[in-house]
C-alpha cells in the first residue's frame, strides 16, 4: 500500500506547522509517503460551477494517479466527502488511520491531568461518518483529556457559521450562527477537527483548538487561551500556503 497525504486548503492556511507533524507522523510508519498540495475544488461544485470543478478535479485525479498513491488520506472533512462522492480513487480519513495506528508514546495521555473539558464540534460534512466521529474520540480518549457530551452533535451537530460559502457570502450571518452554535456547548474549551469549523468556534466566542494542536501542542489546563487562527487574516493565510509548499518540497 503506497500512502498519500493532502492537508486541504484550510489546513494548510492555518497551521503549516501541524501539516509539518502529520508528514513527520506518517512518513514514521510509510517513509515512502507521497504528498500532494491542491484544492478539492468544493468552492466549485457549491456554487454551481460544475463544468470548471469537473475540470479541476479531473487534474487532481490524474496527480493522484501520477504519484502512484494508493490511498490518500485526508485532514479536511470537505475534501473526504467530496473525494468520496466522486469516486475517482481511493480516500480515507487521516482521523481513521490516526485512531487505527494509534498515536507515539510521547502523545498517549499528555492530557490526563489537564482540569479542562473539551466540547467536540462535529463538522457538517462528517455528519454522516460515524467512523470519522468515533475516531476523533478514539483520539481524545488516547490522549487522555476528558470530553463533554452534547446533545447537538455526532449526527446530530449543527454548523459551525462557515457552511455552504456563507462565510464569504455573508459574513455577518456566519458569525451569529457561530455565536448560536457555541451556545449549545457545556464548557467553553471547543476542539474541532476542521479548520474552519475551529476559526469559526472562536468567532463565536469559544476558546478553540484544532484537534492536531491538542495532539502536537502543549497540553491545554483551564486559563490557556489558543493561538491567534491565521485562517482568518488573508495576508497570513496565503503566506502560510506559502511556508506549507515549502515543507512539502523539503519533505
Amino acid at each position: 500500500m503506497k500512502y498519500g497525504f493532502m492537508p486541504g486548503c484550510s489546513l494548510a492556511s492555518s497551521s503549516p506547522e501541524n501539516v509539518k507533524h502529520v508528514i513527520d507522523y506518517l512518513q514514521d510508519l510509510y517513509p515512502d509517503l507521497a504528498i500532494i498540495e491542491a484544492c478539492c475544488g468544493k468552492p466549485m461544485k457549491m456554487i454551481g460551477e460544475t463544468e470548471k470543478f469537473e475540470n479541476h478535479f479531473n487534474n487532481l485525479a490524474e496527480m493522484v494517479k501520477e504519484a502512484e498513491i494508493d490511498d490518500l488520506l485526508l485532514a479536511c472533512q470537505n475534501c473526504l466527502k467530496v473525494m468520496t462522492e466522486e469516486q475517482k480513487f481511493k480516500v480515507d480519513s487521516l482521523w481513521v488511520k490516526m485512531a487505527e495506528w494509534g498515536l507515539p508514546e510521547e502523545y498517549r495521555n499528555k492530557g490526563k491531568d489537564s482540569d479542562v473539558v473539551f466540547s467536540i464540534q462535529d463538522s457538517c460534512s462528517a455528519r454522516d461518518r460515524v467512523d470519522v466521529q468515533r475516531a476523533v474520540r478514539q483520539i481524545m480518549k488516547f490522549l487522555g483529556y476528558k470530553v463533554a457530551r452534547n446533545r447537538l452533535s455526532l449526527r446530530n451537530t449543527l454548523c459551525c457559521g462557515f457552511g455552504g460559502m456563507c462565510g464569504v457570502s455573508n459574513s455577518q450571518l456566519s458569525h451569529e450562527v457561530a455565536h448560536k452554535r457555541v451556545e449549545t456547548f457545556k464548557t467553553d474549551y471547543v476542539v474541532s477537527y476542521c479548520s474552519s469549523c475551529t476559526l469559526a468556534m472562536s468567532i463565536g466566542g469559544a476558546r478553540s483548538w484544532h484537534l492536531l494542536d491538542l495532539i502536537f501542542g502543549p497540553v491545554v489546563n483551564l486559563g490557556d487561551e489558543p493561538k491567534p487562527n491565521d485562517l482568518g487574516n488573508t495576508l497570513k493565510a496565503w503566506h502560510n500556503r506559502y511556508k506549507t509548499k515549502k515543507i512539502i518540497q523539503k519533505a
